[in-house]
């Protein structure tokens, strides 16, 4: 598939080479950099571009709201860049009706969600409008139905078109009344019709109706109709028919095509938002569990105040729960990725599963032999799994019935209907869960989805959010049946893995404290990580150095390189990211080439695995983590 072509129409040089290293980093085909408008439609008459990323204010030969109104002529869909987000600049850009709107400085993830989008509504835009022009072309060149009725309705004549139109031969049924053709909830509306011509026959009248085919079913027609009782030659009710079956199909696919496309964009932004709350609250919970866990190491076993301090670190766990639950739904939630054998994970987790449903609920497993591997993360699978078992429990209640397990292989085209997601193109591993409860309407099917919706009276509304996104940040899809009265199987597709076989996960245990020396670095920006950080670590018999962002803790290191051991350092902090304090400690030299590096987060880091492994010994702990897992992680790092 060749990448999409993108023109930048940017008079500042420093801001369009900008563009340009990001658009390059996307994998997108750049055609060329226009810097007034003159010049970007030269360039867009020669190499037809894909798409033009607009300035609105150009200094020189017009400005871009100009421009892109005369680039959208020649078929070149318009993102529009400003720095400026008043009111007029907005009215004045829509006017050119532009394909996205963004407002500097703005990230590369907003930079590629936008072109995409762009690209989606223009592509289907063009689609829409080749099926119109067919559409159009075939009524256009081809006579509309022509009939001639008598006052009481009855049929004089009817154009041969009559045949191609509901299969009726030209003059096959004279005389009779043309009310028996027409659908019985709209006979009481044309029979108005026919009324109101003979009361003013000077006033044409306008209906549309359904019109019984001789073989097909029924048709819909659009009227139009005028009195021509006294007109020599006619004599009747004249009335012209247009099938606008089609026409009004399309209209409907249409405005299914615009709600999926908001209901995708809607998901997107609850997703990023989802993240970002998420993210902010296992920081919050860190300094809440760090704390707990000190404390509790203070406090005696059977002492009071140690219930009270683990029903706190419970509490924190529960929440911890749920922010794990935000990040499945935003997609930025697995942890290990490895190749998986479904039909083995589901068959592991039978036992378990047996657990959660109602006693009146008998489970059925049918498996795929050869079951190719998919690419995911075991505890975010069955994670997904223990929702939709413990969701098809509740749909049936207290009434006996089954749910069914089925994993097997399928092909998917570009057609292939999905609820959410995107269906992987060609063989797809599929894993459903099958119940016999009570189903659900389309209304709530449209729903099931959102964050907090739920219909059961003690549900949050996370479930079948958590499950949207893992699924999604597993590049898969989820088809969805269910009527009600008649059950609900939920399937997931996902590509089958490039390579490898399952792999064993392998869990380390141990339960003897763990006692270290040397000098730890720990650079976080939150207060509570730092405090809760250097007291675990100083309590094992670390010496702790502490930097509260990215620059302080990469002087920090420099300072003392060969006295630091290891470092544990924050993913996301201002003025230097923990990815970029990582590349210049590495390219550094010295013992900043070698030292063990954990990097933490409130988000999974193990979308960016690939690209820190890359730097040596790295090593990655989530959010919120108390003193036991941190003290675990510095263990397996060096190697103690």
């Amino acid at each position: 598939m060749t990448p999409d072509r993108i023109l930048i129409v940017e008079d500042e040089a420093i801001v369009a080479m900008d563009l340009r290293l990001h658009l390059q980093a996307l994998g997108y085909d750049l055609v060329g950099t226009a810097s007034d408008g003159e010049e970007a439609l030269e360039l867009a008459r020669r190499t037809r571009p894909d798409l033009a990323l607009m300035d609105i204010s150009l200094e020189s030969r017009g400005d871009g709201i100009e421009a892109a109104s005369r680039l959208q002529t020649l078929g070149v869909p318009v993102v529009f860049l400003t720095a400026y987000a008043d009111e007029d600049t907005l009215e004045r850009a829509k006017r050119s009706r532009p394909y996205g709107y963004l407002v500097k400085p703005f990230d590369e993830r907003a930079l590629h969600s936008t072109i995409e989008m762009a690209l989606f509504r223009h592509r289907m835009e063009r689609e829409l409008q080749s099926r119109e022009s067919r559409f159009r072309a075939l009524i256009e060149n081809t006579l509309d139905l022509v009939v001639i009725l008598d006052p009481s309705g009855g049929l004089r004549y009817a154009s041969p078109s009559a045949l191609r139109m509901l299969g009726y031969r030209s003059g096959e049924r004279p005389g009779t009344s043309a009310f028996t053709l027409v659908h019985p909830e709209d006979q009481p509306a044309a029979a108005r019709l026919m009324q109101e011509l003979l009361d003013h026959p000077q006033a044409p009248r306008s209906l549309e109706i359904r019109a019984r085919h001789r073989r097909t079913g029924w048709r819909i027609l659009e009227l139009r109709a005028q009195n021509a009782l006294e007109v020599p030659g006619v004599e009747g009710i004249l009335i012209h028919a247009r099938d606008v079956t089609e026409r009004r199909q399309n209209e409907l696919e249409r405005r299914a095509m615009d709600a999926k496309l908001q209901q995708a964009q809607k998901l997107e932004s609850l997703g990023v938002l989802a993240g970002g709350i998420a993210h902010d609250f296992n920081n919050l919970l860190m300094g809440i569990m760090g704390q707990v866990g000190l404390a509790l190491m203070d406090v005696p076993e059977g002492h009071p105040m140690a219930r009270r301090l683990r029903q706190v670190e419970t509490a924190a766990k529960r929440a911890a729960d749920l922010t794990g639950q935000l990040l499945a739904y935003s997609g930025r939630g697995r942890f290990l990725v490895e190749p998986l054998d479904l039909s083995r994970l589901v068959e592991e987790m039978g036992g378990l599963l047996e657990t959660v449903i109602s006693k009146k609920a008998r489970l059925e497993y049918h498996f795929a032999p050869d079951l190719p591997p998919i690419e995911g993360d075991a505890t975010q699978i069955r994670q997904v799994l223990m929702n939709l078992i413990t969701n098809a429990s509740d749909a049936m209640g207290e009434a006996p019935g089954r749910i069914r397990i089925t994993t097997g292989i399928l092909t998917c085209e570009a057609e292939t209907p999905v609820l959410a997601g995107s269906a992987p193109p060609g063989a797809a591993v599929f894993l459903e869960v099958a119940d016999t409860g009570a189903g659900m309407d389309e209304a709530t099917l449209q729903r099931i989805f959102d964050p907090f919706f739920t219909t059961k009276f003690t549900g949050r509304g996370l479930g079948l959010a958590a499950v949207l996104g893992i699924v999604r940040g597993h590049h898969g899809a989820i088809q969805v049946h269910s009527r009600p009265g008649e059950g609900t199987a939920f399937r997931l597709l996902f590509a089958p893995a490039r390579q490898g076989q399952p792999q064993e996960i392998q869990v380390r245990t141990g339960s003897q404290p763990y006692f270290g020396h040397g000098t730890i670095l720990v650079v976080d920006d939150e207060e509570a990580v730092l405090d809760v950080a250097a007291h675990s670590l100083e309590r094992s018999g670390f010496t702790v150095r502490t930097a509260r962002n990215g620059r302080e803790g990469l002087d920090r290191f420099r300072a003392e390189a060969e006295e630091i051991r290891m470092l544990v350092l924050d993913l996301t902090m201002p003025e230097m990211s923990g990815e970029e304090v990582l590349a210049a400690i590495r390219a550094g030299g010295g013992s900043g080439a070698s030292v063990p590096i954990l990097i933490s987060s409130g988000y999974s880091t193990a979308h960016l695995a690939p690209e820190f492994q890359r730097h040596g010994q790295i090593a990655f702990l989530q959010k919120p983590y108390g003193p036991k897992d941190l003290l675990r992680k510095v263990q397996e790092c060096l190697g103690d």
